[in-house]
């Protein structure tokens, strides 16, 4: 599944940067509009994955204060300083 989801995907780039319609795009590369479609989406969801979502955090650096770890479902782990509950307050609300 991994491949065809490569190859939809390679697909929706090439008519992205060709300048035709989808209707054109598809009858020429022989997908149906409907299944073209529907990569086009997976496409835009897996590009705006978290896209947005971030929140911007200076360099760490010591500051002697105790660090507080957020460890999201997905593994991802981030350590904040536990003085600055607001920050820690908004990653937790990412979650």
């Amino acid at each position: 599944m991994k491949e065809r989801r490569d190859y939809m995907f390679t697909l929706v780039r090439q008519w992205r940067e060709s300048g035709l319609t989808r209707n054109e795009f598809c009858q020429q590369h022989g997908v149906t509009l409907s299944k073209f479609g529907y990569w086009i989406a997976r496409f835009k969801e897996d590009q705006s994955d978290g896209g947005g979502r971030f929140i911007p955090m200076g360099s760490s650096g010591p500051s002697g204060h105790a660090v507080l770890s957020v460890i999201y479902p997905n593994g991802v782990r981030l350590e904040v300083p536990s003085a600055d509950l607001g920050l820690l307050s908004r990653l937790i609300a990412l979650g």
